[in-house]
């Protein structure tokens, strides 16, 4: 299930940038189509039972349209998107999900996945600068509108040797809006890509602090 997933991200990207280029061709580069694969460093505060692992990877998809400036190589863009985060968290699991507050209970037993999934339609805002001809640096923001979030847990729960899978397909308590600052430092089609979420990921008080930074890789037609 896994392979096939990342297979359709990988062709769902390889063919909407394909389609974006053409489409850059026809209406002079004002229409691009990207994708961001990154992990999340939470910069958030402690919370009870919850720690999340060092990688945790996410991907977003975007299409964006630019505005040139008069006589100048700059631009102005914006757009919509999908962002996905996942929190992989470390010997917890999320337990009571639709409870006034968020609650996750320790794992002490052997297991192999714990996370929680936050996805979100976005509407993201860039000016970019052109140096000379290949390199390009890009500062934004990033509007995201909660989509939908759901965790997954596999793995033991009372020591008897039973693979268990706890799956909710709704979290109460996530933050409906959550707003970032974009950066990115591009060659060609290639670019280095940073956002700051500075808005929680859940409601203040009710659940954990994640207020992630994304590091990641992108690809986009100039």
């Amino acid at each position: 299930m896994k392979k096939t997933s990342l297979l359709l991200i990988l062709l769902f990207v390889f063919t909407s940038l394909s389609q974006a280029q053409l489409i850059s061709e026809r209406t002079d580069k004002k229409v691009i189509i990207g994708a961001d694969l990154f992990t999340d460093i939470s910069t958030g505060k402690a919370y009870d039972n919850f720690n999340l692992r060092s990688i945790n990877q996410g991907f977003s998809v975007y299409s964006m349209f630019n505005f040139q400036f008069d006589n100048s190589p700059h631009t102005a863009s914006i757009g919509i998107g999908y962002t996905g985060h996942n929190f992989y968290m470390k010997g917890a699991y999320l337990a009571k999900p639709y409870d006034e507050t968020t609650v996750f209970e320790d794992v002490v037993y052997d297991y192999k996945r714990s996370k929680i999934n936050a996805n979100y339609i976005d509407v993201p805002v860039e000016v970019s600068f052109r140096i000379k001809n290949k390199f390009k640096l890009s500062a934004g923001f990033k509007f995201g509108i909660l989509a939908y979030g759901k965790s997954k847990y596999i793995g033991e729960l009372y020591n008897d040797d039973v693979t268990y899978r706890v799956k909710y397909g709704k979290i109460n308590n996530l933050e409906k809006y959550v707003y970032s600052v974009t950066f990115r430092a591009a060659y060609k089609s290639v670019h280095l890509f940073m956002s700051y979420q500075f808005t929680d990921t859940f409601k203040n008080g009710y659940g954990p602090s994640i207020k992630p930074i994304s590091i990641g890789i992108g690809v986009r037609p100039f």
